[in-house]
């Protein structure tokens, strides 16, 4: 695995956090997904630290649930792994950030989980009908130039 910096592939890409559970929507695919357990908190760290490196957010990660980095590296990793084949998270832009500040608060309120990613399908005509894919770079609600507004 490389480890240039993470960042949520936006604008294809948008979420929200309930209840401790992600859910997250592709755009360009029309999948949906939940993302559950320590995965929620990864999320977390990605989406408020764009540009984490792999290492730095697993290190984020074993902090605030108290653990050993080599017990969470993997489940992490084959997290990252999961969240770039769905087109989930990119490369980030600009230079990988590998600091911490403030990040790895200690979580004992709640027990350390694995991470999960769920996909589903079931949606995938409706959302890719939805009028948000008209939209510039910016994302919504900007629509393309091309786009008639009457």
């Amino acid at each position: 695995m490389e480890e240039g910096g993470l960042r949520v592939n936006s604008p294809h890409v948008i979420h929200e956090m309930i209840d401790g559970e992600v859910i997250v929507i592709n755009l360009a695919s029309g999948n949906y997904y939940s993302v559950k357990g320590a995965g929620a908190d990864v999320w977390d760290v990605i989406q408020s630290s764009p540009g984490i490196t792999a290492s730095a957010l697993t290190a984020v990660i074993a902090r605030r649930f108290d653990r050993a980095t080599e017990t969470v590296e993997h489940e992490i990793a084959a997290l990252l792994e999961q969240l770039r084949q769905e087109e989930l998270v990119a490369a980030a832009d600009n230079g990988a950030v590998t600091g911490s500040n403030g990040l790895a608060v200690g979580n004992s309120a709640k027990p350390y989980e694995p991470p999960v990613l769920e996909t589903y399908t079931d949606m995938q005509d409706l959302v890719l009908l939805d009028p948000v894919h008209e939209v510039d770079a910016t994302g919504w609600p900007h629509p393309k130039p091309d786009v008639a507004q009457t």
